[in-house]
């Protein structure tokens, strides 16, 4: 337990702790943004549109052998586009991105505003095959109570992706 998430109100001033070996090399956490390998990924989310993808290389191991290479780690964004709630103490985040095989969902952060509201469980679906009903993944990591429609997530993935593999699939329609 972090003391961001036993006093909500000091995320206004003090940013959410991350684990560095998840995240790519010179990635910086900030109040309302991530900064990978100095590139805002509020700013990418704005100028490229969500879902979005930023490959960056990984962060050295403390202790690495001497053959240790290292592999393109990505990160990606997404917008909330619906927010659900079926029941009480269930939260349903509809995103814009499928999730990939490879992302770190207890990782996951609320960028682009900050939010004080204390951190709850919630649970994500992914369009898959053009549902919105699809797999949910529950996300280990809380985020606040008061995420809504519009709001940026980001994640990072232990694997390089592509823009194609967080897009959903467009099924075109033939009329005869």
């Amino acid at each position: 337990m972090t003391l961001t998430a036993i006093l909500p109100t000091l995320r206004a001033s003090v940013p959410e702790p991350m684990d560095p070996t998840l995240w790519p090399a010179h990635t910086e956490p900030t109040t309302g943004d991530v900064l990978v390998a100095a590139v805002s990924m509020v700013r990418l989310a704005a100028v490229a549109g969500t879902p979005c993808v930023h490959t960056a290389e990984e962060a050295p191991p403390r202790y690495r052998p001497r053959s240790w290479t290292p592999r393109d780690l990505s990160v990606a964004v997404a917008s909330v586009v619906r927010v659900r709630r079926p029941r009480t103490g269930v939260v349903l985040l509809e995103l814009d991105a499928v999730l990939p095989r490879c992302a770190v969902l207890d990782q996951v952060r609320l960028i682009g505003r900050v939010s004080t509201a204390p951190a709850i469980r919630q649970y994500v679906v992914s369009p898959c095959d053009g549902s919105t009903d699809g797999p949910f993944h529950r996300l280990p990591a809380p985020l606040p109570a008061d995420v809504r429609a519009g709001d940026l997530v980001c994640f990072p993935c232990v694997a390089a992706i592509r823009h194609r593999d967080v897009v959903e699939p467009v099924r075109a329609e033939v009329s005869l």
